[in-house]
């Protein structure tokens, strides 16, 4: 008896130990759950009590050098649908809700699955006809082709699908670490999945009312929503051009108007209203913190090309947030916060200009007889580009390409290509003031020292190494003893041949770096899928190699006019140009106002000095290559007509690679790149204050194609103010 009753309270205290260690896990449970976690969960509680809406946001707008608005959004409506409705799961649905009206609720739970999937299988293509003319009568109210209709809505469904997947792979992630495989990860459908989206944009009023009718015969299916629309107020402009001012073979009395369509869209860029997959994974709208009111969602704008796509942070606003009760009462409001403006570089109004300069409305940029380019038949459509800088601060001004975007003469001549920027070509003789100034500044030559053109530079080789002189059809001539100056002025090659061979290849290279030859310009001047924007230039493994074939010397002297395995861009060309203009201080172009001190490259500034005089003599002196546009033996005129302008220039004639013409089968070789790079300024000037580089692909000679639309872009620099 007495052991039992030991037994007994032995058993009892064990009880009473087990029930102290449970109200103490209890207690620590519930202090975890009420204190330690109470936030959370009663966050989690809270949130299936509430609706949540966003607001939508806006984009900051862009604008030109002057203030001018360049792209905006403006207020306007658009129309979301159901997302049962885009995947096409709302036939499913009205198939099964009328099978369970036909047989009666009652019926319709005693069936099996396969007696249910039969009954439903009897309503779904009446449901799917009743979808497809929903689909019909949106598109035509909303004026477009249900083909058009169709690949929206795909790009709504693959969208919303990846962010699904994305945001279920980071919950189950979560729900493992959690809960491990004791318990089984179900995936429930995300916030996308449950609204409705976007599907056409801009929509005017009179389509609203349409859509608003359609809202009462198809309940719950469709909402109008207040939305915003990216314009481009500037894009399509009308200029009048001087024809007077055009050279005598293409001059007209009457001043052409130029209709264009596309202006500056090249550079400005636009939108795009799907939402790709890159964009969620860069910036998602919902993360694993939560919701991200930046971030991207279906029907969200993105830039897609040009500063649109390069500013997009900036441009892109904070969408707002309401959260209600289930009462309907607004706990929280969070205000959206629009996207900044951006104030760029380029000046509209002289953009418009230059792209109509090289518009095919006019004959700038087609073969003229008088542009004695043999090998290409007459009016073949021409392709190339301008670049108009600011010289002081490198900022752009105008950069244009043709073909247009709107071309349709010459549509497969790559005119999303944006061949200012991203053109790659060789320099050819306007490299030839960066070769005078670097010798001088290196003390590879005195600054008075005369070089005599002998006609070819290697002893015993007369066909090659030779100044552009020494050919029959110019009688062999040569230039004689040649300082700096003229040697510019008339382009010797023997006396930057020898330039060369003094500086050495390596010499050379470093001091083309230092001007920005083969070196990266501002991200923001090329589009983002463009590759090899930094030109060319010899590398180590390459020198090496000419080496071994013994023919550095002679790439030596080729590089040193702008020859050989060297390519620049236009905006290169000019940012080159700039740096001499003012005196040796490297700027990279910019199309965003910045702070930028610059490089000194310490050029000797009389090297400098005597470099411009040449640029000056280059195109107010008879021998100058860049004076005068020759007709015949006996018939010329200036290349250059404006007045009240003081200019400095140089012509250049670059070896271009075959060109193919559209349905030849063999391309042509021998042609050669036209360039012509002016700089301009005030009268009063002593220094350029704007760089203009013109570059025209397979023109031939410099100053005779490329040299009268240089013409033309001082006059519209003329009519915008700049030389005042």
């Amino acid at each position: 008896m007495f052991n039992q009753l030991i037994l007994f309270h032995r058993r009892l205290i064990w009880l009473g130990i087990f029930i102290c260690v449970v109200i103490t896990v209890l207690g620590l449970q519930a202090y975890r759950l009420m204190v330690v976690e109470h936030e959370s969960y009663f966050s989690k509680a809270e949130s299936r009590l509430l609706t949540v809406e966003y607001l939508p946001t806006f984009r900051g707008a862009i604008k030109d050098r002057k203030g001018r608005v360049i792209a905006q959004d403006v207020p306007s409506y658009a129309v979301a649908v159901r997302w049962d409705y885009i995947t096409g799961d709302i036939a499913h649905e009205h198939a099964v809700r009328d099978a369970k009206s036909s047989v009666g609720h009652q019926r319709w739970l005693s069936l099996s699955p396969e007696e249910r999937q039969s009954q439903m299988n009897a309503f779904l293509p009446p449901a799917e006809q009743e979808l497809r003319q929903f689909w019909d009568r949106v598109a035509g109210i909303g004026d477009i082709s249900r083909e058009a209709l169709e690949e929206r809505l795909q790009l709504i469904r693959s969208s919303v699908t990846h962010l699904a997947e994305v945001v279920w792979e980071r919950q189950e992630s979560a729900h493992e670490k959690r809960f491990g495989e004791r318990v089984e990860f179900v995936a429930r459908p995300i916030r996308e999945q449950r609204t409705s989206h976007i599907i056409l944009s801009d929509v005017s009023d009179e389509m609203v009312f349409q859509f608003k009718k359609m809202q009462d015969d198809v309940p719950n299916a469709i909402t109008i929503v207040y939305d915003r629309t990216r314009t481009y107020p500037l894009r399509t402009q009308r200029v009048q051009l001087d024809g007077a001012t055009f050279p005598t073979p293409i001059r007209v009395s009457k001043p052409p108007i130029v209709e264009l369509n596309s202006v500056g869209e090249l550079l400005i860029g636009d939108v795009r209203e799907d939402v790709w997959e890159e964009d969620i994974d860069r910036l998602p709208f919902s993360t694993k913190h939560g919701v991200n009111l930046q971030g991207y969602r279906s029907g969200d704008e993105v830039g897609s090309r040009g500063i649109e796509a390069e500013l997009e942070t900036t441009l892109r606003g904070h969408r707002g947030k309401v959260t209600l009760n289930k009462q309907g009462e607004e706990i929280e409001r969070i205000l959206p916060i629009g996207g900044s403006d951006v104030t760029i570089t380029i000046d509209m109004e002289l953009q418009a200009r230059v792209e109509a300069i090289l518009s095919q409305d006019l004959e700038f940029m087609n073969v003229q007889s008088w542009h004695r380019n043999g090998l290409l038949p007459d009016a073949l459509p021409l392709r190339g580009a301008i670049v108009v800088l600011d010289a002081e601060t490198s900022e752009v001004l105008a950069m244009t390409s043709s073909p247009a975007l709107d071309d349709e003469v010459d549509a497969e001549g790559y005119p999303w290509l944006n061949r200012a920027a991203e053109g790659l070509y060789p320099p050819g003789s306007i490299l030839k003031p960066v070769v005078f100034v670097a010798a001088v500044s290196d003390m590879d030559m005195q600054t008075n020292e005369a070089i005599e053109c002998t006609g070819h530079y290697f002893d015993g080789v007369k066909d090659a190494a030779r100044c552009w002189i020494y050919r029959d059809r110019f009688n062999f001539q040569t230039h004689g003893y040649l300082k700096g100056r003229e040697a510019l002025a008339r382009s010797c090659n023997i006396f930057f041949y020898e330039l060369g061979s003094r500086m050495g290849f390596h010499e050379l290279l470093d001091w083309y770096k230092k001007f920005g030859l083969g070196q990266p310009l501002h991200e923001r001047l090329t589009s983002d899928t463009a590759t090899g924007t930094f030109g060319h230039l010899p590398s180590e493994r390459d020198i090496a190699q000419l080496k071994e074939r013994g023919a550095l010397t002679f790439e030596t002297v080729s590089v040193a006019i702008g020859q050989g395995a060297l390519t620049w861009t236009p905006l290169h060309a000019a940012a080159a140009y700039a740096t001499l203009a003012r005196g040796g201080i490297w700027k990279a172009p910019k199309l965003t106002k910045q702070n930028d001190a610059g490089v000194d490259l310490h050029l000797n500034q009389e090297s400098v000095s005597i470099a411009l005089s040449g640029l000056q003599d280059a195109i107010l002196k008879r021998h100058g290559t860049g004076s005068l546009l020759r007709h015949s033996a006996t018939s010329d005129e200036p290349i250059f007509t404006i007045d009240g302008v003081k200019l400095w220039g140089k012509t250049g004639t670059a070896e271009a690679p075959p060109f193919y013409i559209e349905g030849e089968e063999q391309p042509i070789v021998g042609l050669d790149h036209s360039w012509f790079l002016v700089m301009a300024a005030p009268a009063e000037s002593q220094r350029p204050t704007v760089v203009v580089a013109v570059l025209v692909e397979n023109g031939g000679s410099g100053g005779r194609v490329a040299g009268p639309i240089a013409n033309q872009v001082l006059y519209a620099l003329q009519r915008e103010g700049y030389f005042n």
